[in-house]
């Protein structure tokens, strides 16, 4: 696939130009955005709310991609929480990684390849689950129905004027809306916002430093198993220079009567850097890597998807910050959310997730998990 297809403009799709007045809209296009939007059609009905995807939504996409996210003792200890009963695998050992022709584990005498970005976050031992397996409202019926209503159209601005939101798209269509659930990364928000002197210095600061790395997904599915490997393993891009590393995940699945293995790496990159010639070299260097160590893997039966996001997790979110600053958001004529892997959390409702001895914080899968469950019982 090439790098100007994945990171082509979305085109402006053929809709009529409008105003739509609506008491809840949630903007966002994965499965957190979904289920708040599910939630809030079943409370209030499908007249009065809207999802505002900018895309069509394709099942596998929904997800959070890559390795395990559920990390360090923060993370485990809210999945756990929320997950008593699920059917998991709590990896505790550390990853390994690639070096002198074997796999090493990190913490140990070896030394890896330079970690960059926020490759330090994946050598710890990990929680690994389904994640289909908990959004149980996902049926292939519900989001055929779901891409029929959404609005699937890119976001020129958001403002507020009295007591709406004011949602403009690039077709010229605006939104006016009473309640927004904002499903993208708060710094985002900031990005769109078109009046940032109606923003406070403080809340402007707490949504800006939640912008992370970016980063290349591939994920390639197999029709029969291809190693028994569950640990996830760190694969040098090079081993003369610094590039940073593939880290991946295999995992073994069973459907149609098909048994067979998928694995999933990401590498961090700089999208403002990196170029469809540079995309393509990544994408040949992963397979001659995976190859070599994994006896010509690529000879079986294959299908691959790649993807490049903006929007990763956020390792170092201060709750803090946002505390008090939202309220700018909110009176009693509307309401504004974040929610997913880096929304905010309330900072006595994180209380029962620390870790003492631990500075790790709640992140990514188990941070946007929370926020949902918080922002449904409170819908």
């Amino acid at each position: 696939m090439a790098f100007k297809d994945l990171h082509k403009l979305k085109k402006i799709a053929e809709i009529e130009k409008e105003e739509i007045e609506i008491n809840y809209l949630v903007l966002g296009n994965d499965i957190f955005s979904l289920e708040i939007f599910s939630q809030l059609e079943t409370k209030y009905g499908t007249d009065k709310v809207r999802l505002l995807s900018e895309d069509k939504l394709i099942r596998h996409s929904l997800f959070v991609k890559g390795p395990s996210t559920i990390r360090g003792e923060s993370n485990k200890k809210i999945f756990k929480h929320y997950f008593s009963s699920l059917e998991c695998v709590d990896k505790n050992e550390p990853s390994l990684f690639f070096k002198d022709l074997t796999w090493k584990p990190f913490f140990g005498r070896s030394k890896s390849e330079a970690l960059l970005h926020d490759e330090h976050y994946f050598t710890s031992g990990a929680i690994s689950f389904d994640q289909e397996s908990i959004f149980t409202f996902l049926t292939d019926e519900y989001l055929a129905s779901v891409n029929e209503r959404a609005y699937q159209v890119k976001v020129k601005s958001i403002d507020f004027e009295n007591e709406y939101y004011i949602v403009e798209c690039i077709n010229g269509t605006i939104f006016k809306v009473r309640n927004l659930y904002f499903g993208k990364s708060p710094w985002q928000f900031v990005h769109l916002f078109k009046s940032k002197n109606k923003l406070n210095d403080q809340l402007i600061q707490a949504c800006e430093s939640t912008q992370a790395s970016a980063a290349m997904f591939l994920k390639f599915c197999f029709s029969k198993p291809v190693t028994d490997e569950q640990n996830t393993l760190f694969i040098p891009l090079s081993y003369t220079h610094d590039h940073g590393h593939f880290i991946g995940e295999f995992k073994k699945f069973s459907q149609g009567g098909v048994n067979g293995s998928i694995v999933e790496f990401l590498h961090y990159i700089d999208v403002d850097q990196t170029s469809e010639e540079d995309v393509t070299k990544i994408i040949r260097q992963l397979k001659r890597s995976v190859e070599k160590i994994f006896d010509n893997i690529f000879k079986n039966n294959y299908q691959e998807f790649i993807s490049i996001e903006r929007d990763l997790g956020c390792l170092k979110i201060d709750d803090i910050l946002f505390q008090g600053s939202l309220s700018l958001l909110s009176n009693e004529h509307r309401k504004m959310v974040f929610i997913g892997k880096n929304a905010p959390i309330n900072v006595d409702q994180l209380a029962q997730f620390k870790v003492e001895d631990s500075d790790g914080k709640v992140s990514q899968f188990a941070r946007a998990y929370h926020v949902n469950q918080v922002t449904m019982q409170n819908l």
